[in-house]
């Protein structure tokens, strides 16, 4: 049975696999990160590789996933999708896992497996970037290092978002180059997967300067073709 990231990744693989998948501006920085299929699918990997072999995830096991706008939030939702959970943009009493970023742990339950996503524009992980991770917290980046570029699915779940599958995430006109502006966006996760779903790739825009004028700016640079 395929994976909703397999569902996402193949197509796009067979077509160009050095293709951009996901883009961010951070206007504030300033940054510009770029991860192609490949390079998508090689983070999403070692996410999925970290979340069964060393958590222990099952498919159709539920992740939280509360991450702001940035590229590597795009490895963990299609990493948890590869490795056969159901992403889910708020708490869950059933949920297995937290992943959040460090301004965010206090969000969630302590008692509840916790993996803190970094936002260093080169994703650099939290203790190298100067971020202190508390005790009993895993740093996301540091401990998916080691795990590889490839990854074999054990077993793929029914549903993909918030009680959703993969295939009610479809949306024809997400078929596109998204221009997705805004840094503080709670929606961040769902749009990404249902730009993922559609078969679109997504360039994200962030930070101070990410005005009308820096977001024009990105959209004629990058020929976006949507704007969410």
């Amino acid at each position: 049975m395929n994976t909703a990231a397999d569902t996402v990744f193949q197509p796009l693989l067979a077509a160009d696999p050095g293709a951009p998948m996901i883009k961010h501006y951070d206007l504030a920085a300033p940054s510009r990160i770029e991860l192609s299929v490949t390079s998508t699918a090689n983070w999403a990997a070692k996410i999925a590789g970290l979340l069964r072999d060393e958590i222990g995830v099952m498919p159709g096991e539920r992740i939280v996933c509360d991450l702001p706008a940035h590229w590597l939030t795009a490895g963990v939702l299609l990493g948890a999708w590869w490795a056969g959970a159901e992403v889910c943009t708020r708490d869950a009493d059933d949920a297995v896992v937290v992943i959040t970023a460090p301004d965010r742990l206090d969000r969630h339950p302590a008692d509840l497996e916790t993996l803190l996503m970094t936002t260093d524009p080169m994703g650099r992980p939290l203790a190298a970037a100067g971020v202190e991770v508390p005790p009993g917290v895993t740093d996301l980046a540091e401990a998916c290092r080691i795990h590889p570029d490839a990854f074999v699915p054990s077993g793929g779940g029914a549903l993909a978002l918030d009680g959703a599958a993969l295939a009610d995430l479809v949306d024809e006109e997400l078929a596109a180059r998204v221009l997705v502006p805004g840094p503080d966006r709670a929606d961040i996760v769902s749009v990404l997967a249902r730009v993922f779903a559609s078969g679109g790739t997504a360039v994200l825009v962030t930070g101070a300067g990410a005005d009308d004028d820096g977001v024009a700016d990105v959209a004629a640079a990058e020929r976006t073709t949507l704007t969410l």
